[in-house]
């Protein structure tokens, strides 16, 4: 588990949105973090206490960072009760920091994971009473620690959130329209669009702007992170403030300018696109967007730029009828053959019927999972 001792290495497991685990594969990668590899719903990676914090500054597809504490086999709820009160959570915990339990459960010896975090609760502080005399509280709203046990048939794994909320809420957000795209989600579906960071990128139906933002952060080298830098890991006992400053300042002297960068959205709902300026601007990154009210039919962009376009076009409740999905897809389509030649078109769509309505043959599309919904990020090549 953890201790005062920050060069300690540990196994860390970032979680990242269905169908992401590529795209946090590369950045990892491109970061490199040790012994990364990515997984089913994210990636795991190894290295000293350091690591984990400059993961949770900045991985941009990463929605939570866990640090693992302990692992061990758990066939039923007297083994894994004794599993959990094995850990030395004095290590970590005191009788003044708060914390909760969530679980993952793929084990049917478990009736439900409610009933298993219950378990692993009791062992905290039965362990906790007996070693240090007093036991904290239980905070499921905004806990010091949120805790979290994947048990499985094999082994129970338990880790600690570093981050203590969702990496996702950036905090330049604060102004949303309906059905927007995750911060993570967009990070990834920047990174697999394949954009070169030179090229024009266009997001024609923007909404609150957060696909050109995440864009725009990833171009200028804005760590995710420096928008909100609070964690939960600066509690914890081998935490260095001023290491961790060190790294704050040398992520923010890395940020690059924007230069000739051309990054614009656009929106039929002019709500939307105050919303999308404000929240460049609190990401920093107010001065490399631009962003107009314009409808998507109004969209023709320069001739001969080789843009990227990258959008989540509205569909589900936003497309209530299917005549009407139908004649938006196929108008949809008409508009990029006729007005983006030579372009990179990448969109969010429902399914295959979508991308058939538009009479283009996509280059690959990749499943993902954003506000509950399946979708699927289509790539398609307009030619020239």
């Amino acid at each position: 588990m953890s201790n005062t001792d920050s060069r300690k290495n540990h196994i860390y497991f970032a979680v990242c949105p269905s169908g992401a685990e590529a795209a946090l594969g590369s950045e990892l990668k491109r970061g490199r973090f040790g012994r990364s590899e990515a997984q089913v719903g994210g990636a795991s990676f190894a290295g000293p206490a350091w690591e984990g914090w400059r993961a949770t500054l900045t991985l941009r597809s990463a929605v939570r960072v866990y640090r693992e504490l302990g692992r061990f086999k758990a066939g039923d709820e007297e083994s894994l009760y004794r599993g959990a009160f094995a850990l030395p959570w004095e290590e970590l915990l005191t009788p003044a920091t708060t914390f909760a339990v969530d679980t993952r459960v793929n084990n049917p010896a478990f009736r439900h994971s409610g009933f298993a975090a219950l378990k692993i609760k009791d062992a905290i502080v039965d362990r906790m009473r007996e070693r240090v005399g007093s036991r904290p509280s239980v905070d499921t709203t905004n806990p010091d620690y949120r805790l979290f046990a994947h048990i499985g048939t094999g082994r129970t794994v338990v880790s600690v959130d570093l981050g203590g909320r969702p990496l996702s809420k950036r905090g330049y957000r604060i102004n949303a329209v309906e059905a927007p795209v995750s911060e993570c989600l967009a990070a990834a579906a920047v990174e697999y669009s394949g954009w070169d960071e030179k090229a024009p990128f266009l997001d024609p139906m923007c909404g609150s702007g957060t696909i050109p933002i995440e864009a725009a952060m990833r171009a200028m080298n804005i760590a995710p992170g420096l928008v909100n830098p609070q964690y939960s890991f600066f509690g914890m006992p081998d935490f260095e403030k001023d290491r961790w400053e060190e790294m704050l300042a040398q992520a923010k002297a890395e940020v690059r300018p924007s230069g000739k960068l051309i990054i614009r959205g656009s929106d039929k709902d002019p709500a939307a696109i105050e919303a999308a300026m404000k929240n460049a601007r609190l990401a920093g990154v107010g001065e490399c967007v631009r962003f107009e009210v314009s409808d998507i039919e109004d969209f023709s962009p320069k001739p001969g730029w080789g843009a990227w376009v990258l959008s989540n076009p509205p569909y589900g409740k936003r497309l209530e009828a299917d005549r009407e999905i139908s004649d938006f897809f196929r108008r949809l389509g008409q508009i990029f053959i006729s007005r983006c030649k030579g372009y990179k078109i990448n969109l969010f769509l429902p399914d295959s019927k979508a991308a058939k309505e538009m009479m283009l043959k996509p280059d690959r599309y990749r499943p993902l999972f954003h506000g509950g919904l399946e979708a699927r990020l289509y790539t398609f090549t307009i030619k020239g």
